[in-house]
């Protein structure tokens, strides 16, 4: 849980600085890009100027969230602009949702050696020490809970636009509510932002009643290949590049596919395997508890949470072999567990 002291250190910071660089982590989700739009918001509301900066392209249904399109590093900014101040001189970094440079992609190289205070909020358990001031509760079931509380601790205003980036950074970390991290404290903080003008509803119909007639067929298309294994009760999917290919989707389409094997009674871990460009797999991984696939993720250098955890392993590398390594890791996880 996160101390006051915590959060003094932290508003002393924001309270000092005047132009801020908000970031968070590659492939950012809903939570990643809740809490960026939720910083800038506040940044605003202070007085302060804030630039959103994205480490790779968002899915399309989050782009509704920001009021103009967020520049994304090595695609609208390169990483000498950061460098050379041409994107910005800023005297803080925040960063939310991570604490690791394994997913700062290019960013990290400006950040080792920048000498600008950095601002962690976060909710993972590992990380690297990033910030001059971390606040980091690793019981929060997303980071949106931990900007939600300090926006309480520090009286600062909760506007319907912040209200709406938090509760789709709490919603889309709890599968919508749906996960086993969807505690009376997260119920709680969702009934604060609908009361402060957040819109279930609305929210929800612009996020998942939304699908590209691509983003459909290529589920179609990894559905098709599902794998079930150890008596039906671990669920391996598969993307190939050929798919996106003869869909027309793309790498961000894939986001939240993971969890659709879930329906299936059995099943209490599965796997979604995705081609890379570079010959390796994306594995993303998923639990119903019974498994900690976090520490999977780990010995492949991924990581996440203990029911929800991702790894690239890198290429070139054959999907056999790639699979067999995540299903003897998931095999062997079930067995120890008496599953």
């Amino acid at each position: 849980m996160t101390t006051t002291d915590n959060f003094k250190k932290a508003i002393e910071l924001i309270k000092i600085a005047k132009s801020w660089l908000v970031t968070s982590h590659t492939r950012p989700d809903g939570d990643a890009v809740g809490c960026i739009k939720s910083f800038c918001e506040i940044a605003a509301q202070l007085g302060k100027e804030a630039k959103p900066l994205l480490l790779s392209p968002p899915a399309e249904w989050y782009k509704f969230i920001f009021d103009s399109p967020v520049p994304v590093l090595g695609n609208d900014v390169k990483l000498d602009q950061l460098q050379s101040e041409k994107f910005g001189k800023f005297d803080l970094v925040v960063i939310v949702d991570t604490n690791s440079y394994v997913q700062l992609a290019e960013f990290d190289k400006w950040l080792k050696v920048s000498k600008i205070p950095v601002l962690v909020i976060d909710h993972h358990l590992t990380g690297d020490g990033l910030g001059t001031v971390e606040v980091v509760d690793s019981t929060a079931a997303a980071t949106g809970e931990i900007i939600l509380d300090l926006l309480k601790y520090s009286g600062w205003k909760i506007t319907p636009s912040i209200a709406e980036a938090l509760y789709i950074a709490i919603s889309t970390d709890t599968g919508w509510f749906r996960f086993d991290n969807t505690d009376a404290r997260v119920m709680r903080n969702a009934s604060i932002l609908v009361e402060h003008g957040a819109k279930p509803a609305e929210i929800y119909h612009k996020m998942y009643q939304n699908y590209s007639p691509a983003r459909l067929k290529l589920l179609g298309k990894m559905l098709e290949k599902l794998e079930l294994h150890h008596n039906n009760k671990i669920a391996l999917m598969f993307i190939m590049r050929s798919d996106f290919d003869s869909t027309g989707a793309t790498g961000t389409d894939t986001e939240d596919f993971v969890n659709e094997s879930q329906r299936i009674g059995s099943v209490e871990t599965c796997a979604l395997f995705v081609e890379l460009k570079d010959g390796g797999f994306r594995c993303s991984l998923r639990s119903n508890g019974s498994v900690d696939v976090r520490q999977i993720a780990a010995k492949f250098g991924g990581g996440g949470h203990k029911v929800a955890a991702g790894v690239n392993l890198k290429g070139p590398l054959v999907l056999a072999d790639a699979k067999k390594m995540i299903l003897d890791e998931l095999e062997n996880a079930l067995s120890a567990s008496g599953k």
